[in-house]
């Protein structure tokens, strides 16, 4: 191999690793014009926050295959902020919506080629228990995303247009659970509730970030009894395991909540 060959392939592996973050959003085997590419949404109940810690999407091989954006930290949006979509929300239930839901991005434009798994580390802050769950992309959540479907746009709910799912939505429950759906694409898709895949202990944990957050559930605790929320410690399930939707009524041109458990 020439001197002037050598050269050339360490310039693109240079510029490879530089850019790195961009490569994503070259084509990929699953990648299609018709498609954007995938992004997150977090959602957790009001009086319920977590922190999120890390979050990554993993190739087979448990490498990283895209660079997400890490500037949210913390799920769970004000009560006051939620019940201008949900007038009655009482800080318990999950409200699903895209305007209560915190979105995360892909960084360097993203790719629609999807990971084989998601792993996510988050603390709930009512015990200070830190969890990782791990979300995997199965053949089911595959098909939905590939088949375009019709439905309404979420500014024009009496309208009809193609679209494909592709944002990821989880939904954090204070005792490791974690809730996903399908979201960009019409009403929400239910795909399934996933236990912790491991629960962290402190020998885990660098000891200042346990009492950062040692700090911050203090703070968090009162703040809710000044609210007059009794002891969020006291978890009432029966209101927790609540998921809040809104459905549109064509024939009276109106949003409705609609309650369940996903």
């Amino acid at each position: 191999m020439n001197a002037q060959r050598i050269k050339s392939i360490v310039i693109q592996i240079t510029l490879f690793v530089a850019l790195l973050p961009l490569v994503a959003c070259q084509a990929q085997p699953e990648q299609t014009s018709d498609r954007d590419a995938w992004r997150l949404g977090y959602v957790a109940p009001s009086i319920y926050p977590v922190e999120i810690n890390d979050m990554n999407a993993m190739d087979k091989q448990g490498e990283h295959m895209t660079a997400i954006a890490t500037q949210i930290q913390f799920i769970g949006e004000k009560i006051q902020s939620v019940q201008k979509i949900f007038p009655h929300y009482d800080g318990y239930a999950l409200p699903l919506s895209v305007f209560t839901i915190q979105a995360g991005e892909q960084l360097g434009g993203g790719t629609t080629e999807l990971p084989d798994y998601f792993e996510i580390n988050w603390t709930s802050l009512v015990n200070l228990k830190t969890y990782i769950t791990r979300v995997n992309i199965t053949k089911q959540i595959r098909d939905i995303i590939n088949q375009g479907t019709l439905s309404a746009p979420v500014d024009r709910p009496s309208e009809q247009e193609e679209c494909h799912y592709f944002v990821f939505n989880f939904g954090f429950l204070p005792d490791g659970r974690v809730k996903v759906w399908l979201g960009g694409c019409g009403p929400f898709k239910y795909i399934e509730t996933l236990p912790p895949y491991k629960i962290l202990t402190e020998k885990d944990l660098v000891a200042d970030y346990i009492n950062s957050d040692k700090k911050y559930q203090h703070y968090y605790i009162e703040h809710a009894k000044k609210q007059g929320y009794p002891d969020p410690r006291v978890i009432p399930w029966k209101k927790v395991n609540k998921v809040l939707h809104r459905k549109y009524d064509v024939q009276h041109k109106q949003w409705h909540v609609i309650e369940g458990t996903h």
